[in-house]
């Protein structure tokens, strides 16, 4: 028997299958022949409905993703008429009242907003949050000059250089092309997975077959042998991935692998987006913007020319016409005229990602509020971590229990990271807000928050939460209490936030606006 696996049927032509098909195709470099199942023309749905047809890519996917597959940046950002990311803003998430995207005043009189910079987790000087060879995330040291009286500033202004550039709308690039700050990018949707498509296609010889799936065919020990489509086509392989969307036609429809959910964490479970044009004086922010609502939350993420803007809501505390209609008032639009579209959002995950010889990718493995993430991340550390286990033909499941460990223990990280911003969020104002701060705490938040509280440094993938966790927090900043005896750590840490204020002072006087990048990038 063939102990090799040679090909590998990718069963939805969403943003995820063709992310994968193009991912695998350029690991495997003609080893292992990827064919998508696509729908026909017209069919074919969007991933989850989350995006308003605006798609958010992490910093990694140029290392990662274009890298590896030989293109540039800028070749696939003009493709897809891409924008820059650096950091997620938050708005209005500390005081209460109506739905608006201008900022409220804190009871201090400064505004109510701050920035959750991109590459903002570590502790290197590379990306300004931390010291040289220190133990502790320079968000430690600010807390301890906070409680020292040694500054007012706010922990982000303090420890990231990005805030004031993104204030201005910078670019994180000079006009020369070097990169002066970490950042990932806004995509159109459509364009991107339209661009996917044709690298996948045409540099890696990835096979198409349209169609719906309708069932699969299985051996005597419950493998997949093929897909077959209600057409009648049939697609064998030897390893399948289901890509198809948080229906997960393939693992929970065709082999009935359940989903598991998660209404009782978190109370959203509807969507309305729309796409809305820009304002050409405005220039391009560089962010995402997160802004709370009196019965969920919005966003809004740029593009040249446009902007994807969306809703999440409770259909328990509020109607989806009455969401859409305020929607679209709020971004200046006819809510008569508007192109309003509704999306179910059901957070939860498929039971096992790995079945038989059939693995689950994006939101066919979970659904979460996508609250200070980029939709790709989980799909680009889902395929690294399906590569590192790839199996032999004759023991195609084996690598199937750590594969699903991991899947789970990454959904239940996003999804904790999401109930923390409502968990430490001190708004009370309204229904949705009470609810939701009043839903249980899994034992993993609460010992997070502790900790925090108690001024215990966070490590590892705990870090990530840190700038959320600190500025929303309405109690004092807690510095780690070794820092007391630690002289020469807090004199390095002094040194990296004089450092940080020069650099943003000589970014601010150097760096173009972003629309001034993008329009000579774009040709626009």
């Amino acid at each position: 028997m063939e102990s090799r696996i040679r090909n590998i049927v990718v069963v939805g032509g969403t943003t995820a299958g063709w992310l994968s098909a193009a991912y695998l195709a350029g690991i495997f470099r003609g080893a292992v022949q990827v064919t998508v199942l696509e729908a026909p023309a017209g069919e074919q749905r969007a991933d989850t409905g989350m995006t308003g047809g605006v798609q958010a890519l992490p910093a990694e996917m140029q290392s990662e993703f274009f890298d590896p597959l030989g293109i540039q940046e800028s070749d696939w950002m003009r493709a897809c008429d891409a924008s820059f990311r650096m950091a997620a803003r938050y708005t209005n998430w500390r005081t209460g009242g109506s739905a608006q995207w201008v900022a409220r005043e804190l009871p201090n009189g400064i505004p109510d907003y701050f920035y959750d910079p991109v590459g903002g987790t570590g502790t290197g000087t590379g990306t300004g949050t931390g010291t040289e060879n220190s133990e502790f995330a320079l968000p430690y040291h600010w807390a301890w000059r906070r409680s020292a009286g040694e500054t007012l500033e706010p922990l982000d202004r303090s420890c990231f250089r990005a805030p004031p550039l993104l204030d201005a709308k910078k670019s994180p690039r000079w006009l020369d092309g070097r990169a002066a700050l970490p950042y990932g990018w806004h995509v159109d949707e459509g364009l991107f997975t339209a661009y996917l498509r044709r690298v996948a296609t045409g540099a890696w010889d990835v096979r198409t077959a349209q169609g719906v799936l309708r069932g699969v065919d299985r051996d005597s020990q419950g493998y997949v042998r093929a897909v077959v489509t209600t057409g009648g086509l049939r697609i064998p392989g030897g390893f399948f991935l289901d890509c198809s969307g948080a229906r997960a036609a393939l693992l929970a429809g065709a082999l009935g692998e359940p989903r598991i959910a998660d209404a009782g964490r978190l109370l959203c479970d509807s969507t309305v987006t729309l796409t809305s044009p820009a304002d050409p004086d405005a220039g391009i922010a560089p962010y995402t913007s997160l802004t709370a609502a009196p019965d969920g939350w919005l966003w809004r993420m740029p593009l040249p020319g446009r902007t994807g803007v969306g809703r999440a809501f409770s259909t328990v505390l509020a109607r989806p016409e009455d969401a859409g209609r305020e929607l679209a008032v709020l971004c200046g639009l006819d809510p008569e005229a508007a192109d309003v579209r509704h999306h179910a959002l059901s957070s939860g995950r498929i039971r096992r990602a790995w079945v038989k010889n059939c693995v689950a990718m994006g939101s066919s493995a979970s659904v979460v509020e996508p609250i200070g993430t980029a939709g790709t991340d989980g799909v680009l550390h889902a395929l690294r971590q399906f590569v590192r286990h790839f199996p032999s033909a004759v023991a195609r499941e084996a690598p199937a229990p750590r594969f699903n460990r991991e899947a789970e223990r990454r959904y239940e990280a996003d999804r904790d990271h999401v109930q923390l911003h409502y968990a430490s969020a001190p708004r009370r104002d309204s229904p949705f807000w009470r609810a939701q701060s009043a839903r249980p705490v899994p034992a993993a938040l609460q010992d997070l928050r502790s900790a925090y509280r108690g001024g215990f440094p966070l490590s590892g993938a705990d870090l990530r939460s840190l700038t959320v966790l600190a500025s929303l927090d309405t109690g004092p900043p807690l510095a780690p209490p070794v820092l007391a005896h630690l002289d020469r750590e807090r004199a390095e840490a002094a040194k990296q936030f004089a450092w940080i204020a020069r650099q943003q002072r000589i970014l601010a006087e150097t760096l173009p606006p972003a629309s001034e990048y993008l329009a000579r990038l774009h040709g626009k």
